[in-house]
C-alpha cells in the first residue's frame, strides 16, 4: 500500500500535506443532512437508429461493448438507459420499428431495443429503464395527425406490459412525445392506465426544454400526474419557476459530443448539473455511435461501434469521464449538501461528494474544465476554470470511520485515451484531510471504493466488404436485415411461406405522425457513403399490390429531410407500369424514363451498374435504359425503396460491375 506521497509525486500533479495561504478549504461532512438523491448517469439508446448496427456484432464484441457500457465496477458503468420506442419515424439517423405498425398489428419480436435492455439488466440487475416515443404510426392519430388519443394510450400501454410479458423488464419511466408539445389528458389518461394495469412505472414530463413549468405551476392536477421533470440541453442551469415545482429534475437529454474529443464539456456537465442546478439524472444522448458514418452527429456517442462486419469497435475520453461517476456511484446514494461537500471552486471548476444510503461509502468527484466552449454542443454560459489551483478537502467527523480514499485521474487536455481513467494509488487519512493541486483540465474521482478500467483487444477495423450479397433466408421472422439502416419506413423479414422463403418487406403502409421532415419514398441505406466507384446492385422486388419500388447508389444523405441525392433505378405500377432513372429519391425530374408492364404480385429483377461516366438500369437482366449520372459526380451508400405500401425484397447483391451495355 503506497503513501499519499509516494502515490502522488507525478509531474502533472502533487498531492500536499500543509495548506498554504493560498489553498482553499472545503468541508466534506452529512452532520447536518443529505443533499437530494442520485437518480443516475445514463445513456440514450434512441433518438434515431444510433445503436442500429450494434445488433449484427458477433456476440464477442457485442457482450465487450454492452459490458464496457454496463457492467458495474468495469466502464462506464452506467446507472440508467433510456431507450426510443420506435414508431416507424424517423428520429435523427434512422427510423426504429414500431411494435404495432396498424391498429390490428402487434409484435414484440420486431426491434433491437428489447435484447439492449435485456443485456444491460443482465449485466447491472438494478439498472433505471425508461422510455419514451419519437414519433408514432398513423393510425393511433384516429384520423388526425395529433397523438393525444385514448389508441396512443392503448398503443403505449401495450408497450408497457409487452416488456413485462415478454422479456420480465419494468420499465421505470415513460416519457410522452421527444420535445414536441404534450397534452394533459393524454398525461392523465395514461397515469390512470398504469395505476390499473399495477405497473409502477412513472411519468416523466416532458423531455423538451424548460418551457413548460408555468403551466404545471397553473395546473396543480396536470402537475401531480408528473413524476419527474425532464429538460434537455440544460447547460446546467435551471431557470427558477422550475425550481419552485419542488419536483425530481432531470437533464433527460444531454451531451451529443464525440466519444473523445467530447469529454471535457462531458465532465463539466456531469459536475455542474447538479452543483448549479440540483438535477439528479443526466442521460446521454447517444448511448453510442452504432451507426454510420455521414449519418448526422456523426462520431457522437459514449463509444463508437459501427463495423459489424470486422467487429471493431473505439474506446474514447468520454467513456472513461463518465466511469468517474457510473464506478463509484449508485442510484439511491445521497449527494452532500452544497458547502459540505458540494460546490464551486474558488478559481473555476467544481465537485461534488456523494454517500450512500447506510453513510459509510464516499466518493469525491471534481473537475476543473476550461471555457473549450466549441467542443460543447448545445453549450451554454457555465462556471469553468481558468488559472492552476490549489484544494484542501476537510473530512469531518461524520466521516470518522474513513482512514483511506482509492484515486482515479484523468488529464483531459492530453489527447491518449490510455491516459484516461488512471489509478494513482490510495490516499491515507490520519486527520481527515488531503489536498490536491489542479491544473486546469482534470478530472478526479476520490473514493472509498476502488476501480477498474476494463481493457477488451477490439478486431482491427475493415471496409464494408465488397462483394456483399443477402438472400435474407438466415435471419429470424420479423428481425432486421443485417448493415440495412432504414431512413425512412420499416423494413422486415417475413417469412413468405413458399419456395421463396424469408424476404425482407416494407412493412409502413401510410405517412406517419412524425417527429421531422420526412422522405416521400421510404429507404434503407447500406454500405458506405464514402464510395464513389462503379458499383451494380442488384435485387428481386414485388409490390404487393399497387406501388413503386427502387434501387440506388451514391445515396449522400440520411437523417431528417425530404430525401437524399443519388442515382436511383425504380419502377411503379401506375398506368399499367413504368421504369424510370432520377437523380433523387425523391423520384422527382427524370433523366431516363418509359413504359414497362410492371404487374403487382410479380416479381422482378432490378440491377442498376454505375459507371465511371454513365449508368445503366435492368429489369430481368434486359437493359431498359441509359443516362449520363456516373460514379465520377455522385458518392455515397446503396439503397433500395419504395412507396408508402407492402413491398418485398430478395437476393440483394452489391459489388463491382461485371457487365457493360
Amino acid at each position: 500500500m503506497l503513501s499519499v506521497k509516494a502515490i502522488f509525486v507525478i509531474s502533472v500533479f502533487v498531492v500536499l500535506f500543509s495548506i498554504s495561504n493560498a489553498d482553499f478549504l472545503y468541508n466534506v461532512s452529512k452532520v447536518n443532512g443529505l443533499g437530494r438523491t442520485l437518480d443516475g448517469v445514463g445513456g440514450l439508446s434512441g433518438g434515431g437508429c444510433v445503436t442500429r448496427l450494434l445488433q449484427d456484432y458477433n456476440i464477442r464484441s457485442y457482450s465487450e461493448i454492452m459490458d464496457y457500457l454496463f457492467l458495474p465496477g468495469f466502464g462506464a458503468s452506467l446507472h440508467i438507459l433510456k431507450v426510443e420506442i420506435g414508431g416507424d419515424v424517423q428520429s435523427t439517423d434512422g427510423t426504429e420499428p414500431s411494435h404495432m405498425h396498424t391498429a390490428d398489428d402487434e409484435n414484440y419480436e420486431r426491434g433491437y431495443e428489447w435484447m439492449t435492455m435485456v443485456e444491460a439488466k443482465r449485466r447491472n440487475p438494478n439498472i433505471i429503464l425508461y422510455a419514451l416515443s419519437w414519433g408514432f404510426p398513423s393510425w393511433v392519430g384516429e384520423g388526425t395527425k395529433s397523438p393525444w388519443t385514448n389508441s396512443t394510450v392503448r398503443y403505449t400501454m401495450n408497450w408497457l406490459l409487452g416488456a413485462k410479458k415478454y422479456y420480465s423488464l419494468d420499465i421505470d419511466y415513460i416519457g410522452i412525445w421527444n420535445e414536441r408539445n404534450w397534452d394533459k389528458g393524454y398525461t392523465l389518461t395514461l397515469k390512470a392506465a398504469i395505476a390499473a394495469a399495477g405497473l409502477k412505472t412513472k411519468i416523466v414530463g416532458h423531455d423538451s426544454w424548460w418551457d413548460f413549468c408555468d403551466t404545471l405551476a397553473r395546473d396543480p392536477e396536470w402537475s401531480a400526474a408528473v413524476d419527474v421533470i425532464g429538460a434537455h440541453y440544460v447547460g446546467s442551469s435551471i431557470p427558477k419557476e422550475c425550481a419552485a415545482l419542488n419536483k425530481i429534475q432531470w437533464s433527460s437529454e444531454d451531451m451529443s459530443l464525440d466519444y473523445d474529443t467530447g469529454s471535457l464539456c462531458w465532465a463539466r456537465s456531469l459536475n455542474q448539473n447538479y452543483v448549479r442546478a440540483n438535477l439528479t439524472a443526466t442521460i446521454a444522448w447517444d448511448l453510442l455511435n452504432s451507426f454510420y458514418d455521414g449519418l448526422p452527429w456523426t462520431g457522437v456517442g459514449i463509444l463508437r461501434a459501427n463495423e459489424p462486419w470486422s467487429g471493431h469497435y473505439q474506446i474514447g475520453r468520454l467513456l472513461w469521464v463518465t466511469a468517474h461517476w457510473g464506478q463509484f456511484t449508485k442510484a439511491g446514494w445521497s449527494f452532500l449538501r452544497h458547502g459540505s461537500g458540494v460546490g464551486l471552486l474558488d478559481k473555476g471548476g467544481s465537485y461534488v461528494s456523494l454517500t450512500d444510503p447506510n453513510g459509510q461509502q464516499l466518493t469525491i468527484i471534481i473537475e476543473t474544465m476550461d471555457r473549450n466552449s466549441s467542443q460543447c454542443a448545445h453549450s451554454s454560459t457555465v462556471y469553468y476554470t481558468t488559472t492552476n489551483q490549489t484544494a484542501t478537502f476537510q473530512l469531518d467527523s461524520s466521516f470518522s470511520h474513513i482512514t483511506q480514499l482509492y484515486v482515479f485521474f484523468t488529464d483531459l487536455n492530453v489527447l491518449d485515451v490510455n491516459q484516461a481513467f488512471n489509478y494513482k494509488g490510495i490516499i491515507n487519512l490520519s486527520d481527515g484531510k488531503f489536498t490536491l493541486q489542479l491544473p486546469v483540465g482534470v478530472l478526479y474521482t476520490i473514493s472509498t471504493i476502488n476501480g477498474t478500467k476494463g481493457a477488451y483487444v477490439a478486431p482491427p477495423s475493415q471496409p464494408f466488404p465488397l462483394p456483399y450479397a443477402d438472400d435474407f433466408d438466415k435471419y429470424r421472422i420479423s428481425s432486421e436485415a443485417a448493415y440495412f439502416s432504414d431512413q425512412t419506413g420499416s423494413w422486415e423479414i417475413i417469412d413468405t411461406a413458399s419456395a421463396r422463403g424469408k424476404v425482407m418487406r416494407q412493412m409502413v403502409p401510410e405517412t406517419t405522425i412524425s417527429w421531422c421532415d420526412e422522405a416521400q419514398y421510404p429507404y434503407s441505406i447500406i454500405g458506405n457513403f464514402t464510395w464513389k466507384q462503379p458499383l451494380n446492385v442488384t435485387v428481386d422486388v414485388m409490390i404487393e399490390k399497387n406501388g413503386t419500388a427502387f434501387v440506388a447508389l451514391g445515396v449522400s444523405q440520411g437523417g431528417c429531410g425530404s430525401g437524399s441525392r443519388g442515382i436511383v433505378f425504380s419502377v411503379n405500377t401506375t398506368n399499367n407500369g413504368s421504369w424510370q432513372i432520377t437523380e433523387s429519391t425523391k423520384l422527382t425530374n427524370p433523366v431516363a424514363s418509359d413504359s414497362y408492364s410492371i404487374v403487382a404480385g410479380t416479381w422482378y429483377t432490378l440491377t442498376l451498374v454505375v459507371l465511371q461516366d454513365h449508368s445503366i438500369g435492368y429489369i430481368n437482366g434486359n437493359a431498359v435504359g441509359r443516362c449520363e449520372l456516373s460514379a465520377s459526380s455522385y458518392s455515397g451508400w446503396a439503397a433500395i425503396g419504395s412507396s408508402y405500401d407492402y413491398v418485398q425484397f430478395d437476393n440483394f447483391r452489391l459489388q463491382s460491375p461485371n457487365y457493360i451495355l
